[in-house]
């Protein structure tokens, strides 16, 4: 395998809008990144060749990096490894090394890069609002407070209507067993 033939693998590495920008990922030298980058050399000795572009749509992963299968891998099986979030050194040298042992389609991902991979085709996360501020809580929350109303409503009707009853009840009987016993005493 010391002569892979065909064309070597390649990267494209996101230098647009978001990524490779200190505002949007500080504490990288982007520039030495890039370099680094652009001194990858396959297992036969070919610089890995490297195209910048001005964005991969997936801001969100800045520092993006496309690692393309060489001719044989891509003949293996190998398809396009998108990689996000690359800004640490240590993932540029396990980039390195994976290229220098083929790359994809040739060889394994290392355990460093799986978290980091991603695709064109990723989702910006959500947000997760907290329940008291979104606006369906709010509704929940004002359903739940006009049915306790409603429930204590109800039930205090319903007391006071046992309670009329009741003092309904002690008059009238009153009245009826004086009357009944009125009635035969007489």
């Amino acid at each position: 395998m010391s002569d892979l033939g065909g064309r070597p693998c390649q990267l494209t590495v996101c230098r647009g809008c978001c990524c490779g920008r200190k505002k949007k990922v500080p504490g990288v030298d982007h520039k030495a990144q890039l370099a680094r980058l652009s001194a990858i050399d396959d297992r036969s000795g070919r610089t890995v060749p490297v195209r910048t572009s001005k964005c991969l749509g997936i801001c969100f992963q800045g520092n993006v990096v496309v690692v393309q299968p060489s001719q044989a891998g891509r003949a293996a099986g190998g398809r396009p490894v998108w990689l996000g979030e690359i800004t640490d050194e240590a993932l540029v040298e396990a980039i390195d090394d994976w290229i220098f042992r083929g790359g994809p389609g040739l060889a394994p991902l290392p355990d460093v890069l799986a978290d980091h991979v991603t695709s064109k085709d990723a989702k910006k996360p959500k947000k997760r609002k907290k329940p008291k501020n979104s606006k369906n809580a709010k509704k929940e929350r004002r359903k739940a407070r006009e049915k306790a109303e409603r429930k204590a409503a109800k039930k205090a009707a319903k007391a006071a209507r046992k309670a009329r009853e009741a003092k309904g009840k002690k008059k009238g009987s009153g009245k009826k067993k004086a009357g009944k016993g009125g009635k035969k005493n007489r």
